[in-house]
């Protein structure tokens, strides 16, 4: 699995409008969907049952409004390449 920078996808994570109604452990459970864990090793990293996670993910995508994981990382992919495009100076 590729490393991917917490930091980073976390500054990213925070400008999304709705994350302010996330609890501590949802906002915990996008950065782990985000770094590609799956239910049962999140659950493990977590210190819950595996039908924890799946409940709390299903409550993410609803205030989140996305429909999956998948769309949930387009979404912050998509904020990513925004921010990045933005920071960027214009091209001569």
């Amino acid at each position: 699995m590729p490393e991917i920078d917490v930091e980073q996808l976390l500054r990213v994570v925070v400008e999304i409008p709705e994350y302010r109604d996330l609890t501590p452990a949802e906002r915990a459970e996008v950065l782990r969907v985000a770094q590609g864990f799956q239910c049962k090793d999140s659950a493990a990293a977590a210190s819950v049952s595996p039908e924890t996670i799946r409940a709390r993910r299903k409550r993410i995508y609803r205030k989140l409004r996305v429909p999956g994981a998948g769309e949930l990382i387009a979404a912050l992919l998509a904020r990513s390449l925004r921010k990045l495009g933005a920071a960027r100076p214009p091209q001569p």
